[in-house]
């Protein structure tokens, strides 16, 4: 769990997945408004009990991602780990 404006989330995975992989996955996880714009992939994370909702975004290079969930309401500063838990959500979608 982060402490920053807003809350957020990242972590870097070595060799990952296709675009068309990562969309697929989002859909798979319930995530909605999936979008691809350059090397970056977005989705929105709905309202919940832990937060507004999120942002989830991955950014594809050549030998690696970075995975970056970030609370929605600019004035969140703490998640209680749903961030992370959207992230470790998509990569077990992914691991499937």
């Amino acid at each position: 769990m982060t402490f920053a404006f807003p809350a957020y989330h990242e972590t870097t995975v070595p060799g990952f997945k296709t675009a068309e992989a990562i969309e697929a996955g989002m859909r798979k996880a319930g995530w909605r408004e999936v979008q691809r714009q350059g090397s970056t992939i977005t989705c929105k994370v709905g309202f919940n009990l832990w937060s507004f909702g999120e942002t989830m975004a991955i950014t594809l290079a050549p030998t690696h991602a970075v995975l970056r969930s970030t609370c929605i309401l600019p004035t969140q500063c703490v998640d209680w780990g749903k961030n992370r838990r959207n992230v470790q959500k998509l990569l077990a979608v992914l691991a499937d």
